[in-house]
């Protein structure tokens, strides 16, 4: 058995360097993740909005004509904290698809509301200034989720009908002997291509309006955060 002991030499551990994290920001990648759920995000936020909008229209019409026999006021302050909740769900399900976290202030709030009654919930929960908030916030979501609604699925549409046209023209050709590609802009450019190179340029296309959506898509979320008075304080990757 060696008994030997070796030692180190003076100034080897000075001399190893360990290599550091980069600290810098993530670059941002298309297609991720939070891109997808921005898409469903956007498509299923019409038929909620609307709802929203229903619900406020109605909440405070009927809050408002049934003043007279006092069932009016109760039901005022019932559609206003359904509407202080719907913006809290509309604010918190932004931060849960940018991975935003709350901030101490609002955790704060929420155990006030928590350990109050509740009269006492209405009286701490009603404030004229976020009533009036509110009522723009959903009046602002309604608008906005027609308006991206309609510019995500045009982009996806776009998108996803570049790349598969390829395809369903082989399938329309053959199936029902249907040229969907005759009077197509190379025909009427009189641009001269082969078939195979008509489907790599509406390929290549494709893939430039997917990489164009998806930066959309994330800049439209970003304004959507921006609408729902959501803070963005932290660097996030996204």
């Amino acid at each position: 058995m060696n008994d030997k002991v070796y030692t180190r030499p003076i100034g080897v551990l000075e001399s190893i360097q360990v290599p550091v994290e980069s600290q810098s920001k993530p670059r941002k990648r298309g297609g991720s993740p939070k891109t997808y759920r921005s898409i469903l995000y956007f498509l299923i936020s019409l038929p909620i909005t609307i709802v929203y909008f229903v619900f406020m229209v109605t909440g405070l019409a009927l809050s408002i004509g049934l003043t007279p026999i006092f069932i009016g006021i109760p039901l005022f302050f019932a559609v206003a904290k359904g509407l202080d909740y719907i913006v809290k769900f509309e604010q918190e399900l932004v931060r849960s698809l940018l991975d935003i976290p709350r901030s101490t202030e609002e955790h704060r709030s929420d155990r006030q509301m928590e350990v109050a009654g509740f009269l006492q919930r209405i009286k701490l929960g009603f404030h004229g200034a976020d009533f009036a908030r509110n009522i723009m916030l959903i009046m602002g979501r309604f608008v906005s989720s027609i308006v991206f609604f309609s510019l995500t699925v045009a982009m996806v549409a776009t998108a996803l009908s570049l790349i598969t046209l390829p395809v369903l023209h082989q399938i329309f050709l053959q199936t029902m002997d249907l040229n969907i590609l005759e009077n197509s802009v190379f025909a009427l450019f009189n641009i001269q291509w082969t078939l195979p190179q008509q489907y790599i340029s509406y390929l290549v296309v494709g893939l430039v309006v997917a990489v164009i959506a998806s930066w959309a898509i994330r800049l439209l979320m970003d304004v959507q955060r921006r609408m729902l008075l959501v803070p963005y304080e932290e660097v996030q990757q996204y």
